[in-house]
């Protein structure tokens, strides 16, 4: 299987494909399932899993029946936490809740990956460190 991680760009494009008409409720559902997970396993987004609670808290628990707040054991592990979202996403949430809560993490994903925009950095920093080096020595011959 490759390792390498979807862009933020294909998660958000998902999406919106959750709402629109290419699929009936029930494999909305399911691929809104499949996509929560991803975006739980991305240590790019959360780099720690205390990060999650905020998350979660913020978009999940409001739309689940009981309205609690997962305990702090479920942060321990992103799988344990994947799982017990998955099961409240099967048993609380109807398809309205789910274009809701899909509506909310479009809008607070970050529109481009997260390593790429350290990259493009690291890449432009490169480049004018190149270019300086560059002028040095051609100064250093000239004279």
């Amino acid at each position: 299987m490759d390792k390498e991680k979807r862009e933020l760009k294909q998660i958000k494009e998902d999406l919106k494909i959750i709402t629109s008409n290419k699929l009936n409720m029930s494999q909305s559902k399911l691929f809104f399932m499949g996509i929560i997970y991803e975006i739980i396993l991305r240590k790019d987004l959360f780099p720690k899993n205390e990060d999650l609670k905020g998350f979660i808290n913020n978009i999940f628990i409001q739309y689940f029946i009981d309205k609690e707040p997962f305990k702090d054991y479920l942060y321990d592990t992103r799988t344990l936490l994947g799982a017990r979202i998955q099961k409240k996403i099967q048993t609380d949430l109807d398809y309205n809740k789910i274009v809701e809560i899909v509506n909310k993490i479009y809008n607070i994903l970050p529109n481009e990956d997260i390593n790429n925009s350290r990259k493009k950095n690291y890449s432009n920093y490169n480049k004018e460190l190149i270019e300086w080096m560059n002028f040095i020595k051609q100064r250093g011959t000239k004279e």
